[in-house]
């Protein structure tokens, strides 16, 4: 999938959120400070760049899992269940994401996502011009200002200071004068700066003027213009969002009444009438510029003024039973982001279907043998570097690997020194499995051949999380997501993998792309040897996946070699009366001895 159609099913679910948000800010107005209804502001930026994160953070459930996987490093887990018979997979909103994705799958939307990537990055242009208009407007207002000091206007610099060590400000901001604005602004982040009106200091009376540096101080104590500067970038990313601009509307406001609070509690609260006077005096029609303004501003709209008004009349002092209620209402924002997460990272994305734009492809014709069921067929001829293939929009579609992902397994183990070409041997605990063939001591050949799962699952566990992400994302193994769990993440869980790209891993794994040791390669190859057939020898793996009920998930990969050639394959079947590994395996073997 594209990036532009990921990132509009991203929008989605943003403005989804940023609805929720909105709801819940509303009827919880009365229990939230205007202090916390700023600051979950600073969760919805997040979640704005949450789909350009190069990673999937771990579903909730997942999380002790990989904690307890930390703990337990350098010991063998227990062995799990069969395949078949997997716990609940946690990871369903990425599952979700690929459903919905594949939707967008077809040929057709690829021409449209790169028109559409197109009108993006012509936005944003656009919209950055706007703000380095803007950016540009300052500094010509901030050249043409004079600044003030204790040489050039003695009086008002006292008051300044004044106000900066009742505030216990220790980091002080640059004061300027202009004639170029009709209100005070605030700005910058590094070199910070305020601009007053000038002759502010004659048209005004002494506490309008204190409780303007007061106002604009706070906005410097707070470091609001981190938040302001993040929501002009977001802005521009997101400007095609009416319901993203709203939002940030929304927040200018709700920025401006946190900082009217905060003076508040500074002058206390019997001066609340007379700062909001202050307020009334410097409202304007319409704040000029509003959009995409990286500015901090005593007034506003006049609609906005009216609010700040109302907030103030209403100010009460907080109390220790509210300050609990708005920190508890800000922790479940950041978990209702943190819940949504999945859909919105790119890394979510890789769930989608493998593009196969670019690849020398032949689609044809296997129905015949798949006698009903849903499934496809992957060819790639290695000398050719050549793909036959049926049923192209399954070849592509991310599903779980179940006990092929063994494979790799077993070469991870190899690689790390648990196991070793000439010593593979894992002793059986005892534990009476389902199958015979597991209730026995295993090599990697046996319990390749056998598929047991507990050889493969102490391997994992004695790996541990962080080594095996670490080897999955080194040989690009699907999404290389393992938040399912160390246990089974491979099993109708968090990891997906589509057919072709199974037949690509196999064509690195036998040129050894990796950099792996060739005794190790060599043995995960004699480990999958299958038979000798007419047309050469044949290696390859099962996978059944199970939704608890019946199989849902037949796999049989693996390679044939010729005597002048090697052609990698991978044939799955979805949701057919027998969608297993044993049936995949048989679709598979009739349509090699026919090809070959």
């Amino acid at each position: 999938m594209s990036f532009s159609i990921h990132f509009i099913i991203c929008n989605l679910v943003l403005s989804a959120l940023l609805g929720i948000l909105l709801f819940f800010k509303k009827i919880l107005r009365k229990h939230i400070s205007p202090d916390s209804q700023y600051r979950i502001w600073y969760v919805f930026a997040a979640a704005l760049l949450l789909p350009f994160l190069p990673y999937a953070p771990s579903g909730p459930g997942r999380m002790l899992d990989q904690f307890l996987d930390l703990l337990s490093a350098g010991t063998a887990a227990p062995a799990g269940a069969p395949a078949a018979q997997n716990t609940a997979d946690a990871s369903f909103v990425q599952l979700g994401m690929t459903d919905l994705a594949s939707s967008f799958a077809g040929r057709g939307f690829r021409t449209a996502g790169i028109l559409l990537t197109a009108i993006w990055a012509a936005g944003c242009c656009i919209s950055a011009a706007l703000v380095l208009r803007h950016i540009l407007k300052i500094r010509r207002i901030k050249k043409l200002a004079y600044p003030i000091t204790p040489e050039t206007e003695p009086d008002l610099y006292s008051r300044y200071l004044s106000c900066i060590r009742e505030l216990k400000i220790h980091r002080k901001a640059a004061l300027y004068a202009s004639c170029s604005i009709s209100s005070p602004v605030s700005y910058g982040l590094l070199r910070p700066k305020i601009i007053i009106p000038q002759d502010m200091d004659v048209l005004l009376a002494e506490e309008d003027i204190r409780f303007i540096f007061l106002h604009e101080l706070q906005h410097f104590k707070h470091k609001d213009a981190a938040l302001n500067d993040l929501a002009c970038i977001l802005q521009i990313v997101y400007w095609f969002n009416p319901f993203v601009r709203r939002g940030f509307r929304i927040m200018e406001k709700d920025r401006e009444i946190a900082c009217d609070c905060s003076v508040i509690r500074t002058v206390g609260r019997d001066q609340a009438v007379s700062y909001g006077h202050t307020l009334i005096r410097y409202a304007e029609k319409l704040h000029q510029n509003a959009f995409l303004s990286p500015l901090s501003t005593l007034s506003g709209e006049k609609s906005a003024i009216v609010q700040r008004i109302k907030e103030i009349a209403e100010y009460r002092t907080e109390t220790p039973a509210g300050k609990v209620r708005s920190a508890c209402i800000l922790l479940l924002a950041v978990l209702l982001v943190y819940t949504t997460s999945p859909f919105l990272t790119a890394y979510a994305a890789q769930n989608s279907p493998y593009d196969l734009a670019g690849k020398n492809i032949e689609e044809t014709d296997l129905s015949s043998y798949f006698h009903g069921s849903e499934g496809t067929f992957v060819l790639y001829d290695m000398t050719g570097d050549s793909y036959l293939i049926y049923n192209e929009a399954m070849s592509t579609k991310r599903v779980s690997p179940d006990s092929t992902f063994k494979i790799y397994s077993g070469l991870f183990g190899l690689e790390e020194g648990l196991i070793s070409p000439d010593s593979s041997a894992r002793s059986w605990d005892g534990t009476e499995y389902f199958f015979d063939s597991w209730n026995q001591d295993q090599t990697l050949a046996t319990a390749m051949q056998n598929s047991v799962n507990w050889y493969f699952q102490e391997l994992d566990a004695q790996m541990g999380y962080s080594t095996l992400s670490s080897y999955y994302s080194r040989i690009s193994y699907g999404n290389c997501d393992l938040s399912g769990g160390i246990g089974s993440y491979w099993a109708e869980s968090s990891l997906k993998i589509s057919p072709v790209e199974q037949t690509e891993l196999l064509a690195d794994l036998l040129q050894n792309r990796w950099g792996f040791r060739t005794e190790n390669i060599q043995a995960v190859r004699d480990a999958m040897f299958v038979a000798d057939t007419p047309a050469g020898k044949l290696y390859g793996k099962t996978g059944t996946g199970s939704d608890g009920n019946r199989n849902i998930n037949g796999w049989f990969i693996g390679f044939l070699e010729t005597e002048t050639n090697v052609f990698c394959f991978a044939a799955n079947i979805q949701d057919g009366p027998d969608a297993s590994g044993t049936m995949a395996s048989e679709i598979a073997m009739n349509i090699l001895n026919d090809l070959l």
